[in-house]
């Protein structure tokens, strides 16, 4: 055998031939790390880059399916504004998700449309909610069936009302107990009555269990849900009254009771008229309450240890608002971004930014409706419902099903020959086609300009790149 012949067996074992196309030498150093740390790695990467390497081998497939690798991943994911359109027309029939991070004086924008055929279950959405990387969707006035999917995977569960001859309540919503590891959805309701002296009640579905419990008595005022409603295990929101309540209402999923928590020492009792105007939610951890001084400014209080009235401070001042004549604005903070700078909702119509330093309001190009429209922070998270619900009926969406085919079938595997092999057969976009498009735009005070994405082949270059530096 001549010198040519064995330099070309030797090379064998470490390049991959793809018809039609130059030698790969794709080395899998990444995989001679313990699983911890390649985890760790991994959870590290962007959702868009995790299905990437699930395209990669079986063994990439097998870690990131893993329901412990979801857990950690899940924990170092990135809060995102997932909007609905408002009312309910074409653009509605799909949300649209952004993560916003902050690039000096730009923007780095990475969006993702959810439609109902490839994400969603249901065309008409009424209301919508997340915890923990689960989204919680509520049908129109046609649909009273409730839908807690991962957009993400393309799964969901139909919860059915345990009864459909009475009127559904005003509070609803999805949380999460980590004393009992359970997702549960809690509504409110009217029981059926003949009488005039109607009174809320309400009930709670464990998922997991396919049935509802009642635990008594509900709040009767209005609730609309903020941005962020979830925390320390418990929902929190301001009811909408005219006459004045509490100023925070909460409802704690480990122990299924509603309950209220203390505002700041100088909120008085006139101020709970107020809460009309006034936002609360978590930012960056912490429950805050904003509260203006007059309709060209407010300050947002921080309350640092949960629970306790003392903790709470005056974190931010926001300034040189956009002052409307005989009416007041609607401003609720969403996200403090690393530059310092807060991302909030402005009027339900528009997302605008706060630069502290300059103490200024601007524009920004996020979305682009024509209406109106709902906000809410998700999580994207791979959490699947077959690890949360089970014993229930799960559901797939269009496509999901023919891209796992894909992965467990085609995908070889780089167990034995060291390499990292990707079958030039399987041909996947950079997200898969059941999740949509994600396109990368650099938003700018008057420009905007977008750029590709390319697919990872060597997940260990890019994780050297990206990640190995933080560890």
């Amino acid at each position: 055998m001549n010198g040519r012949k064995r330099a070309a067996v030797k090379a064998s074992t470490s390049i991959v031939h793809v018809p039609n196309q130059e030698a790969l030498v794709l080395p899998c150093r990444i995989l001679q790390l313990p699983r911890r740390t390649i985890y760790e790695i991994l959870s590290r990467l962007p959702i868009k880059t995790l299905f990437q390497c699930r395209s990669v081998c079986k063994r990439f497939l097998c870690f990131i399916s893993d329901p412990e690798f979801a857990k950690l991943q899940l924990s170092k994911s990135q809060v995102c504004i997932l909007i609905k359109t408002l009312p309910l027309q074409n653009a509605s029939k799909r949300l649209q998700l952004a993560h916003v991070e902050a690039n000096g004086s730009t923007f780095e924008v990475s969006k993702l449309n959810f439609t109902p055929k490839s994400n969603l279950p249901t065309i008409d959405i009424s209301h919508m909610n997340a915890c923990n990387g689960l989204l919680c969707l509520v049908g129109s006035e046609k649909d009273y069936n409730i839908y807690v999917c991962n957009p993400i995977l393309g799964e969901f569960i139909t919860i059915q009302p345990p009864y459909k001859d009475r009127q559904r309540g005003s509070f609803w919503g999805l949380g999460y107990s980590a004393m009992m590891n359970q997702y549960k959805v809690l509504q409110s309701y009217y029981p059926a009555m003949e009488s005039n002296n109607r009174y809320a009640m309400a009930e709670i579905y464990t998922i997991g269990t396919g049935t509802w419990r009642s635990i008594g008595s509900a709040p009767i005022d209005t609730v609309a849900l903020p941005f962020n409603a979830f925390l320390n295990g418990a929902l929190h929101w301001f009811p909408c009254t005219p006459n004045g309540s509490e100023f925070i209402h909460t409802f704690d999923f480990d122990s299924e009771k509603f309950g209220t928590l203390p505002p700041p020492d100088h909120f008085r009792e006139t101020d709970k008229k107020f809460t009309n105007y006034s936002r609360i939610g978590v930012l960056g951890g912490c429950l805050f309450m904003i509260y203006f001084t007059n309709s060209t400014r407010f300050d947002i209080w921080v309350m640092k240890d949960y629970g306790v009235k003392e903790s709470w401070i005056k974190q931010f001042v926001i300034e040189n608002l956009y002052p409307k004549q005989g009416s007041w604005d609607f401003y609720e903070p969403m996200v403090v971004l690393n530059n310092g700078e807060i991302l909030m909702l402005f009027n339900n119509d528009a997302v605008v930014c706060y630069n502290q330093k300059r103490k200024n309001l601007r524009g920004t190009k996020f979305f682009r409706t024509r209406s109106q429209f709902d906000a809410t922070a998700f999580t994207p998270s791979l959490v699947s419902l077959n690890n949360v619900a089970k014993g229930e009926q799960i559901s797939r969406m269009q496509g999901t099903k023919d891209y796992d085919k894909l992965c467990t079938e085609e995908f070889q595997d780089c167990a034995d020959c060291g390499a990292l092999l990707v079958n030039p057969s399987c041909s996947f976009p950079a997200f898969g086609v059941p999740y949509g498009a994600v396109t990368y735009h650099m938003y700018g005070l008057y420009q905007s300009w977008s750029c590709s994405s390319e697919i990872v082949s060597d997940p260990v270059e890019y994780v050297k790149k990206t990640v190995i530096e933080e560890i």
